[in-house]
């Protein structure tokens, strides 16, 4: 015995196999959509393209210009953030010559001067400075050129982070 469909149950079998359908097509038109992010991801990882000179020229800093050929590292911190003063001590610690560059720490409050006293690194407490300089979170570290321009910055997290970007060389080859 077969039951025969009423029109109203052929319609919602008819609606439940196109609702079926549409997810399917979704589900494809999702997974292209996710292919196409990951790989315009990967080429934006793969290029190291340049800042336009522009941008260069407008991040070039001439107080951390050197005289001597070397690079100059800045640790941009804040005054009441824990990561800031654990970086900027062990920024202190390595400031013996383990490093091929000059040092500098710039904050806005003179409490962050104290943190690296006693040591041959340069102090800025200049909220001008700090804000032309324009970091998006602290700590972080930028290296600038000998004639002043920007190379990079980084945010430290961690002072393995610090030790890496500062390139220190163990205490045995101080010279």
């Amino acid at each position: 015995m077969h039951a025969e469909l009423t029109p109203m149950q052929n319609i919602v079998n008819s609606l439940a196999v196109l609702s079926f359908l549409g997810m399917v097509i979704a589900l494809f038109a999702l997974s292209a959509l996710l292919r196409m992010v990951r790989d315009l991801q990967q080429a934006a990882l793969a290029t190291g393209a340049p800042a336009p000179s522009a941008v260069a020229a407008a991040r070039t800093v001439p107080r951390f210009a050197s005289p001597d050929e070397r690079p100059t590292f800045v640790l941009v911190v804040t005054e009441h953030c824990q990561s800031c003063r654990e970086r900027a001590a062990r920024l202190a610690a390595v400031s013996d010559g383990r490093v091929g560059g000059h040092l500098k720490l710039l904050s806005a409050a003179d409490a962050c001067a104290e943190w690296t006293a006693g040591t041959d690194i340069e102090s800025i407490v200049n909220a001008d400075l700090l804000g032309a300089v324009a970091v998006g979170v602290t700590p972080s570290l930028v290296k600038y050129a000998p004639d002043g321009a920007e190379i990079w910055r980084r945010a430290v997290g961690s002072d393995d982070d610090l030790d890496r970007h500062l390139e220190v060389r163990s205490s045995a080859n101080v010279r």
